[in-house]
């Protein structure tokens, strides 16, 4: 048996997001989404895991497990459900919600975007209009003022890759579900000027904080030179990657690797699709629902992961290297990070591999912030409802009591120590 020792200011904690876990959203883009006729989302939010309602117990019950960091996004259409209103209910609730954290010595790890956004921007075309990024940053401004200065971890903008590319590149996975490239390109822009002006703001607000955008990097297969997975690599991950040079770390999050399908006839339809603009974009423009995830190549006899990913908890070690050849001197903090299984054994059994890889890299560039494993709770998994059970801990959907996996008090000890042995 091997023992694995981190240092003691690394951060093992957990995560969640607003939409996915608190319950009684219902005036942002994804209510719309998951409700409208013939929806794509396997079943509406609603409820979710009351995490709004059980926010105490859920912190007592981060406390008892011996997790020492958690990471929650706001709700901004909670915070400000109108354009010209801000609700001071909603902004107590998270102002209450770090202080609370802090006090049981719980380190909170804020996001200020995780995927929704309020309705009322609809009408100027959400994130396809620089309102939105004005709107944006003003919102983060208001909630920087009266946030503690004690917090010092902040994300922007939660994995712009994805909500941009599922939403605006296609009409079959996330709002607005436009499918249209040159909105796509638009929307891209102004998520990154939103980024890169709220990080000011919140530097400004809050010297001593640091910040990062959070990005869906996956393992690529580098031997894999086709124009379709460059195209894919650039515009899914890439330049929104590339647009964190000014933040203090990388935020990380990885599940699984990115596969182009090997066949002949499909690779030569996507570069005769790429290379000719037109033919995508008014003729064949059902190819960008392939272009835009949720459609990635899994050999056949590959194992997978109840999401239908490939297994691969070596993906982590490769975006570390990733994220090292291309900002050496950036800290990285794995914020999310995990697997979707009904075997627990099985969630023990990837966290581990993924940590030994975490503590080898570690040990030979100690430029890693931490880990923060995804999910603290069985949550809602947008457009796939909540049969995805990424969770340390079991949610009944009736009762909405928690009742802690194993996996929950073998990663609270790893939290608590520091360590871990195989």
């Amino acid at each position: 048996m091997s023992k694995y020792t981190f240092p003691k200011e690394f951060i093992f904690g957990t995560a969640v997001a607003s939409y996915q876990v608190e319950g009684g959203i219902y005036n942002n883009d994804w209510t719309h989404w998951e409700n409208k006729k013939g929806t794509v989302c396997a079943e509406p939010c609603n409820d979710a895991c009351k995490h709004y309602e059980y926010l105490e117990n859920d912190i007592d019950l981060i406390n008892t497990l011996g997790i020492k960091a958690f990471r929650f996004s706001m709700e901004w259409s909670r915070i400000q459900p109108s354009e010209e209103s801000f609700d001071e209910v909603a902004i107590n609730h998270y102002v209450q919600k770090a202080r609370i954290l802090l006090k049981n010595n719980i380190t909170p790890v804020i996001t200020f975007h995780h995927f929704t956004t309020p309705d009322w921007l609809e009408k100027y075309g959400y994130w396809a209009s620089p309102k939105t990024t004005e709107a944006f940053v003003n919102y983060v401004s208001k909630m920087m003022d009266v946030l503690p200065k004690e917090v010092q971890y902040y994300n922007t903008i939660n994995e712009p890759g994805i909500f941009s590319m599922f939403g605006y590149f296609s009409k079959k996975k996330f709002p607005p579900g436009i499918r249209n490239e040159k909105i796509f390109i638009t929307a891209s822009e102004n998520i990154i000027k939103a980024h890169k002006k709220a990080l000011m703001v919140i530097k400004e607000k809050n010297p001593n904080a640091k910040v990062g955008m959070t990005h869906a990097l996956h393992e690529w297969d580098d031997s894999d030179n086709s124009t379709f997975n460059k195209y894919l690599k650039y515009h899914l991950e890439d330049k929104f990657f590339y647009a964190s040079d000014l933040d203090d770390f990388i935020g990380l999050q990885t599940y699984s690797i990115k596969r182009t399908s090997p066949n002949l006839i499909y690779r030569s339809l996507a570069w005769l699709l790429i290379k000719i603009p037109i033919l995508r974009n008014y003729y064949f423009p059902i190819f960008l629902d392939t272009f835009s995830g949720r459609n990635d190549y899994v050999p056949p006899k590959a194992r997978k992961t109840k999401m239908g990913y490939e297994y691969r908890p070596e993906a982590i070690k490769y975006n570390l290297h990733r994220i090292h050849s291309k900002f050496p001197d950036k800290d990285i903090f794995i914020t999310e990070n995990g697997i979707a299984t009904d075997n627990d054994d099985e969630r023990i059994e990837f966290v581990t591999e993924v940590l030994k890889d975490v503590h080898d890299y570690q040990k030979n560039n100690g430029k890693v912030i931490g880990y923060l494993y995804w999910s603290l709770l069985d949550n809602f998994e947008w457009d796939l409802g909540y049969n995805m059970n990424f969770g340390l801990v079991e949610v009944n959907k009736s009762t909405f009591e928690r009742k802690p996996h194993p996996s929950a008090f073998w990663f609270g000890e790893i939290s608590s120590t520091n360590s871990f042995s195989d």
